[in-house]
C-alpha cells in the first residue's frame, strides 16, 4: 500500500464518508462472488493483504517453507490472484521461482515479472494439466463460491498439485457476536443473510479443515487460526477497521437493503457508527491457514 493509501486507511474514521454508486462488478454469470473489481478495491485488497501477512507472520506458512525450498525453481499458482498482491509480494520475497495467477477477470498488474496470468474458474476447470505446481495458494472464497462448491474447489486445484506438492488455503470466518445493539452486530448479521441468500457461509474458514481431510488424496498438515481485536489500536488493527468500512461501502448495493439502509445519506451514517464501532467498541476478524499435501 502506498504512503497516502496507508494515511486515508488510518485516518479515514477523521474524515466525511464518501461512497460511489458506480463501482464495477464482474459480469461471470455463473458464480456468486458479489464483491467488486475496480480500482477501489484493488485498494482494499492491497489493505487487507498487509493484515492477513501480519496476522500469519508472512504470506506462506511455516509447514511449507519447512518443506519446499522456495530458493529453487518451483512452479507457484495462486488461485483467485485478483490484482496479483499476495504474487508481487511472494516474487519479492523468492524471486527464483516461477510464479502464475488465475482468476475469472483480468485485473492483474502486467508488469510482474517472472508471472504468467490465465483467466479461468475454479469450478469450471483450471487451464493447467494434471500435476503442475508444487505450491498452490487459495484464499478468501468466501464470498465467491457456495458451501456446496467447496469439495469441488479442493478437487480441482488437487488435480493442479504435484504429488507430494503443497496447498494452502487461508479463508475468515465470520461468527455472529453476542446480541448487542452496535454497528458490527447488525453487519455481521446482514452478512450471513446475505451470504445465505447465495448457499455460501461466512463460517467457511471453521469448516475448511474438514472439506480437505474428507478429499481423497490430501493430507492436513496445518492449521493456524488467527484473530484480530479492531479495538486494540494497533496498526493491523486501524487497516482491519479501515477494511472494514470500505468492504461495506464497495457492497452496499448488497448491505444497503440487508441493514434497512433507505438512502445515501442514512449509508453515511451507518458508515460512521461503523467505524466508530471497530475503533471504540467492538470489531474483530477471525481467518484460519490449512495446508494440505497431496499425496504421492
Amino acid at each position: 500500500m502506498t504512503k497516502t493509501r496507508q494515511t486515508e486507511a488510518n485516518e479515514s474514521n477523521s474524515k466525511d464518508i464518501t461512497l460511489n454508486s458506480k463501482r464495477e462488478f464482474h459480469q461471470v454469470q455463473t458464480s456468486t462472488y458479489w464483491l467488486p473489481k475496480d480500482e477501489e478495491e484493488q485498494f482494499r485488497l492491497m489493505a487487507q493483504h498487509s493484515v492477513i501477512k501480519d496476522l500469519f507472520g508472512g504470506n506462506i506458512l511455516s509447514s511449507v517453507t519447512k518443506n519446499l525450498d522456495f530458493n529453487k525453481e518451483l512452479a507457484v499458482l495462486d488461485v483467485g490472484c485478483g490484482s496479483g498482491v499476495w504474487l508481487m509480494d511472494t516474487i519479492c520475497e523468492y524471486p527464483k521461482c516461477k510464479y502464475y495467477g488465475c482468476d475469472m477477470v483480468d485485473v492483474i498488474n502486467r508488469k510482474l515479472a517472472n508471472f504468467t496470468f490465465n483467466t479461468g474458474n475454479v469450478l469450471e476447470g483450471l487451464p493447467y494439466p494434471d500435476n503442475t505446481f508444487d505450491f498452490v495458494h487459495m484464499r478468501l472464497f468466501v464470498f465467491g463460491l457456495r458451501e456446496v462448491e467447496w469439495p469441488k474447489a479442493i478437487k480441482e486445484v488437487l488435480r493442479i498439485t504435484k504429488p507430494g506438492g503443497f496447498i494452502q488455503f487461508i479463508e475468515s470466518d465470520t461468527e455472529i457476536p453476542r446480541k448487542n445493539d452496535d454497528a458490527f452486530y447488525d453487519t455481521v448479521v446482514a452478512m450471513h443473510k446475505i451470504c445465505k441468500e447465495r448457499g455460501q457461509t461466512p463460517l467457511i474458514g471453521r469448516k475448511l479443515e474438514g472439506l480437505v481431510r474428507r478429499a481423497d488424496n490430501a493430507r492436513v498438515i496445518e492449521v493456524k487460526f488467527a484473530t484480530l481485536d479492531t479495538t486494540s489500536n494497533s496498526s493491523t488493527a486501524k487497516r482491519m477497521a479501515w477494511n472494514w468500512v470500505e468492504l461495506i461501502k464497495g457492497t452496499m448495493s448488497s448491505y444497503g437493503p440487508a441493514l434497512g439502509l433507505k438512502d445515501e445519506a442514512e449509508q453515511k451514517k451507518y458508515l460512521k457508527e461503523f467505524r466508530h464501532c471497530l475503533d471504540n467498541v467492538h470489531g474483530s476478524f477471525q481467518s484460519y491457514g490449512v495446508v494440505a499435501q497431496k499425496a504421492l
